[in-house]
């Protein structure tokens, strides 16, 4: 499965004891998230709002079950692995104002990945499941997670940002 991949790597790269395997998987991974929310919150949400409703179901059966697994997966290890690898080289300093913005974004973006996107791909991932699936049910929760996924890339950038100031 794979969603298992880029928890396997985090063990992997914890258990390493190497510093630049656990900033690859953290870049790695970080990377994914950021890309994969730009993407959706710019690309799909345009894409989606131009094609029909029963397309729009369509685009959302085939993307739902990989969306369910893969972004919680790849966000909660991007911040593991984050906060793994600042306490190793000594950035992990509550003073820091930014660290004080990283934990303030982070808990942003974690708020909005599993207290609404989560949420969401589970109620359309059991409503396409269904013998008669409410399309407008479908349509709507999809259309609001292309929506907070616009708003993650934006907290993404934000948190890119303040990771350059951090190492220089």
């Amino acid at each position: 499965m794979l969603f298992s991949v880029p928890i396997i790597a985090l063990f992997a790269a914890i258990t390493s004891g190497s510093l630049t395997f656990l900033d690859y998987v953290h870049v790695i991974t970080g990377g994914m998230w950021t890309g994969i929310d730009l993407f959706m919150g710019i690309f799909g949400r345009t894409v989606m709002t131009k094609i029909s409703p029963m397309s729009r179901v369509e685009v959302a059966k085939r993307l739902t079950p990989t969306m369910l697994f893969l972004m919680p997966s790849i966000a909660a290890v991007a911040t593991a692995a984050g906060y793994v690898l600042a306490n190793k080289i000594g950035l992990w300093n509550l003073s820091s104002p930014y660290i004080t913005a990283t934990i303030i974004v982070i808990l942003i973006l974690l708020v909005q990945g599993f207290g609404i996107l989560l949420p969401n791909e589970l109620r359309v991932f059991r409503e396409i499941r269904k013998e008669r699936p409410d399309t407008d049910k479908i349509v709507k929760l999809s259309l609001r997670n292309l929506n907070v996924s616009g708003s993650q890339a934006i907290f993404q950038v934000i948190i890119i940002y303040i990771m350059a100031k951090l190492t220089i």
